[in-house]
């Protein structure tokens, strides 16, 4: 049995699995009592108030307000880290450097600087840790299936992808780059403005990308206080996908005769697809386990991480430069 800690109770740690909307096992302290292969033993948040409901809400007793003394304490195998983003760099350096830790599970982004990034990835390798980033809709069955379909030639030729998007350029645009890349492949340039004009530490911004497989895409960046939206539309020479509902959905459509206009070509009515987004924190932790039990990659890699930042860092580097950005970075 692997030994699980969680550092942050807040929604995606706990507090989700409290919340009667939400479907299957969202949180990691609940994929960890689901998992059985691991067992959650120590939870640790800033506010002793949310370590307190945590504890009881999942039955573990070693509940701590400091990651350093729960990590000597308790020397779990696996980390996972749900603090707020601009934590995520130091909770990572401080399981890293923790002796027993064998995988860490961290919430997005990995950093909010690439030189930190950068400095993790090889922290990981030189001490032999898995590190694996919660990018849900990899996780999920109905997105890794979308992603057989694609390449498998349902769609044809990806021509385009577009979509919009809300809540900062790292915070949730990296979501976006990382399914954008996850089902059509590599961003190789990107040229971004700055729309809505933001006064926050990670601005959401508008950008164009180029696939490497020559496909174009367009990002649209919304005001979150208007209303929360994730979407993504795949547009290929024989259909589309649109990824509506944050990923809840699918809509899929295929090239055929026109039922308006003899000798033309349209895409035909949809089918509606779920996109299956129950239990993806519970896939991610079975896929660090397995991971851990039979080698392998974690579906989500630092590598992964890397990448998705790297396109929200170059959205920043072009407005600030005006120019078009060449990926990767380094």
């Amino acid at each position: 049995m692997l030994r699980a800690a969680l550092i942050g109770c807040g929604k995606i740690g706990s507090e989700f699995a409290d919340d009667p909307l939400v479907q299957g096992v969202l949180t990691h302290a609940g994929a960890y009592a689901a998992c059985e292969a691991t067992e959650l033993v120590a939870v640790c948040d800033a506010n002793q108030e949310k370590v307190e409901r945590c504890g009881e809400r999942w039955g573990v007793k070693a509940r701590y307000t400091d990651v350093a003394a729960l990590l000597a304490e308790q020397r779990p195998d696996i980390v996972s880290i749900c603090t707020p983003d601009e934590t995520h760099a130091g909770m990572i350096a401080l399981a890293l450097a923790s002796p027993g830790v064998k995988a860490i599970l961290t919430e997005k982004p990995l950093a909010m600087t690439l030189a930190e990034a950068y400095r993790i990835e090889g922290d990981a390798r030189e001490q032999g840790v898995l590190l694996a980033i919660n990018y849900s809709r990899r996780y999920s069955t109905g997105h890794m299936r979308l992603r057989e379909q694609i390449r498998a030639g349902r769609l044809g030729s990806i021509q385009a992808v577009s979509g919009f998007y809300t809540k900062g350029a790292l915070h949730n645009g990296t979501h976006w780059y990382d399914l954008a890349r996850f089902l059509v492949g590599d961003i190789v340039e990107v040229w971004a403005r700055d729309v809505l004009g933001e006064s926050a530490d990670d601005p959401t911004l508008d950008a164009y990308f180029r696939f490497d497989n020559g496909a174009a895409g367009f990002l649209h960046a919304l005001d979150k206080e208007a209303f929360s939206l994730f979407e993504m539309d795949v547009v290929g020479t024989l259909g589309r996908a649109r990824i509506v509902d944050s990923g809840h959905w699918f809509e899929i459509s295929t090239a055929g005769e026109s039922p308006y206009y003899s000798g033309y070509r349209a895409l035909l009515a949809p089918e509606r697809e779920a996109g299956h987004l129950e239990d993806v924190t519970l896939h991610a932790v079975q896929d660090l386990v397995r991971c851990l039990t039979d080698g392998g990659v974690p579906r989500c890699s630092v590598a992964d991480a890397i990448a998705a930042l790297e396109v929200g860092f170059a959205m920043r580097e072009s407005v600030r430069s005006g120019q078009a950005m060449t990926l990767p970075m380094r």
